[in-house]
């Protein structure tokens, strides 16, 4: 049991060496970078802006970006992507699906309309990096911006009717005080 630790951990280092070694933009950022970046994430603008210069370093990236996302890392998963800098259809998508996670709609819908723009162009994932995560796109994009869509919508009202109040009982009286008639007190008393 010792020996499978220490050839996982041996194995876990090596690979962590050769993939990242002289990569910086891969480096753990500061707590600051990072809480910089989510702040950029929440904007919803564009703050992908490489393409060819960074395609190496997001065939990198790309491998941890799938397991980020399906193990449900949203925080983790934005800033790797956008430490990354790089821009096609899957990297926006991603941010969308980071953002989505972290209840963040609006900005969730900014980043799957991105990554529609670019599905289908020369610099989409199919076309470029080849990495399209195992995913469909642009359908895995529209599934979830109609999500987003639905949830941004403003709640539908019902029409509810209103029922008169019952009208209150009326206390029990004979016909004379009934019919708006009171009989006087008798005289001389």
């Amino acid at each position: 049991m010792r020996r499978v630790r220490q050839g996982a951990a041996i194995g876990l280092a090596c690979a962590m060496l050769a993939g990242c070694a002289g990569h910086p933009a891969t480096a753990p950022p500061s707590a600051a970078e990072r809480a910089r970046l989510l702040g950029l994430l929440q904007t919803g603008r564009p703050v992908l802006d490489c393409r060819q210069a960074c395609l190496a370093e997001w065939r990198r990236a790309a491998p941890a970006a799938v397991q980020l996302d399906a193990a449900g890392r949203w925080s983790d998963l934005a800033v790797l992507v956008m430490q990354t800098r790089y821009q096609d259809d899957l990297t926006l998508y991603y941010l969308g699906r980071a953002a989505q996670g972290m209840g963040d709609t609006k900005a969730a819908g900014s980043y799957y309309r991105q990554s529609l723009q670019l599905s289908g162009t020369t610099i989409a994932c199919a076309n470029l990096s080849r990495l399209c995560g195992g995913l469909a796109l642009p359908a895995a994009t529209l599934g979830h911006l109609a999500e987003v869509d639905r949830a941004l919508q403003p709640p539908k009202r019902r029409a509810v009717r209103i029922r008169p109040a019952p009208a209150p009982a009326a206390a029990p009286a004979d016909s004379e005080a009934a019919e708006g008639y009171i009989e006087p007190p008798p005289a001389g008393h």
